[in-house]
């Protein structure tokens, strides 16, 4: 034991407090009086009882996520570590820190390490195989031979989001002094995170429906300021919102009747429509599919995890628009010299030249040649 233990010992060993002389067992045991004195009487604690008594697990609690988290790594799952709070809380009861998770690995680095790490997306190694695309090509022919698909009734519809704040990554050209002084090595930025949600929809003859823009808004409400520069005349566009900013399960109908049937249902006349999307909630309910069956819409659903490589969208059209944004965005932050904060009025002006730059005939053409999609060719992908 310590001395202050020791001490501590014999103290406890007297059988009378009145007994007690804190200066000749400090004295014998070299150890300060004051210490000795408030250790006996409660008022501090060892350095290890006070590291106990603040964890949040007990031993068998973090025993027990230790060998949860080799279990994970085993399955090559090694959790980050942003998700051990959240792993530890459950247990616990109560919120932990982030200081917390450091002490943790700490206490247990003979079991526990934390590195740098490239990932892996399972699901995307396990959708990126022949059978299953070529299963998805094989119900596309049906489809398209089955009810007599004409190419330029193929369409591929997609979302996008939008922190209309922040610009992309982007080479830039700096002052060589000021860069090696470490002046400035980065571009302002607004750093706005509002979130504003695209709805876009492309045909294989390179033409496009009008875009859709949901506004985060948590009254679920539009602010004429917010779309003060759309003109009725020079712009199509459709505009609505939801509290997330994203789509929901009524916007995704109402997108399928009031742009898609409407934009798409004369120029088809009586031939069928041919959907494709991914397997997002609100594209897949029973009033989506059953809209669809009363339309002459036949719906195709990508492959889980692969639309990275199956979908025009994807593949060739939201990075130039994003780029196109950024460009953008830069340019106001530039004229305005930053000191002007970019609002949700100022998103459209800014979007729609993005859209215009980037959504045109021949990028939207190749998009689906890229993905097999027109002409049919699973070989491509």
């Amino acid at each position: 034991m310590s001395p202050i233990e020791d001490a501590l010992a014999e103290i406890e060993s007297l059988r009378s407090i009145d007994s007690i002389c804190y200066t000749t067992v400090a004295e014998k045991h070299g150890v300060w009086r004051s210490t000795l004195t408030r250790r006996h009487q409660a008022t501090t604690q060892s350095n290890a009882s006070k590291s106990i008594n603040q964890r949040k697990l007990d031993d068998q609690q973090e025993q027990e996520l230790v060998r949860y988290i080799g279990r994970l790594t085993k399955q090559g799952l090694p959790p980050t570590r942003a998700l051990i709070p959240n792993f530890a809380s459950d247990v616990a009861d109560s919120p932990i820190s982030e200081s917390w998770v450091t002490r943790f690995i700490s206490r247990h680095s003979i079991h526990l390490i934390s590195k740098w790490t490239a990932g892996m997306d399972n699901n995307r190694h396990q959708a990126d195989s022949g059978a299953k695309y070529s299963l998805y090509f094989d119900l596309l022919q049906d489809k398209i031979t089955h009810h007599s698909v004409e190419p330029r009734h193929t369409y591929n519809m997609d979302e996008k989001g939008f922190l209309i704040g922040i610009t992309g990554r982007s080479k830039r050209v700096f002052s060589r002094k000021m860069w090696e002084r470490k002046e400035v090595r980065a571009a302002i930025q607004d750093g706005s995170r509002e979130w504003i949600t695209l709805l876009a929809c492309v045909c294989t003859d390179g033409s496009y429906l009008p875009p859709s823009l949901i506004y985060q808004s948590d009254a679920s409400a539009i602010r004429s300021s917010w779309v003060e520069d759309i003109k009725a005349v020079e712009h199509s566009v459709h505009v609505t919102s939801s509290p997330s900013g994203w789509t929901n399960n009524d916007i995704g109908l109402a997108w399928l009747e009031q742009v898609f049937d409407r934009y798409t249902k004369e120029k088809a006349r009586q031939s069928y429509r041919l959907l494709i999307l991914d397997g997002h909630g609100s594209h897949v309910t029973m009033d989506f599919i059953e809209y669809c069956d009363q339309n002459k819409i036949l719906l195709a659903i990508f492959p889980p995890h692969s639309t990275h490589t199956l979908q025009p969208l994807d593949v060739c059209m939201f990075k130039p628009l994003s780029q196109a944004y950024s460009n953008e965005l830069s340019a106001f932050l530039e004229r305005s010299q930053g000191l002007s904060p970019i609002k949700k009025g100022d998103f459209f002006p800014l979007f729609w030249k993005a859209w215009v730059s980037s959504f045109k005939e021949n990028t939207i053409i190749n998009s689906f040649k890229a993905t097999g999609i027109s002409p049919l060719e699973p070989d491509v992908t």
